[in-house]
C-alpha cells in the first residue's frame, strides 16, 4: 500500500510571498518590467519592445503597474506630449527575483541540453 503523508498547511493569509507574487505576474508584466529595468522607456519604446502587445493591453498593464506603486509615468513636455515610464524604488525591488530567475533559466536550459544529448546518445541508430 502506498504511503500517503498528511496534507499540508497553506501558506499564512498575510504570506509576503502571495501578497506580491501576483503583482509581477501574468501576461506582458514581466515583459515590461525586464524592459524597464534598463531604463526609462516612452510607450512607443515599450510597444516596439514587446511587438505583439496592443497599445490599450499595455496601457492597462502600465496603469496597474502604477496603481501597485511599481511603475513611475513621466509627462515630458514636448510636441506632442510624451509619456517616459520606468520601474520605481518598489519596482527596483524586484530585480533580485529576475536576476535568480535568469540564473535558474540558465540552468534549466543546461539540464535540458544535457538531457537531449544524452537522449540522442541512447537512440538506436537506423541501418541505412
Amino acid at each position: 500500500m502506498a504511503h500517503r503523508s498528511k496534507p499540508l498547511p497553506p501558506p499564512p493569509d498575510d504570506c509576503p510571498l502571495e501578497r506580491y507574487l501576483h503583482v509581477v505576474w501574468g501576461t506582458w508584466v514581466p515583459r515590461i518590467i525586464w524592459y524597464l529595468r534598463f531604463g526609462p522607456r516612452r510607450f512607443g519604446e515599450l510597444r516596439r519592445d514587446l511587438a505583439s502587445v496592443s497599445a490599450e493591453v499595455l496601457t492597462a498593464k502600465l496603469r496597474k503597474l502604477g496603481e501597485d506603486g511599481l511603475v513611475e509615468r513621466k509627462v515630458i513636455d514636448a510636441s506632442p506630449p510624451q509619456v517616459e515610464y520606468s520601474l520605481s524604488e518598489r519596482g527596483r525591488a524586484f530585480d533580485p527575483v529576475f536576476d535568480a530567475m535568469l540564473k535558474v533559466s540558465a540552468k534549466l536550459e543546461r539540464m535540458d541540453a544535457v538531457g537531449a544529448a544524452r537522449r540522442t546518445a541512447r537512440a538506436p541508430r537506423r541501418s541505412r
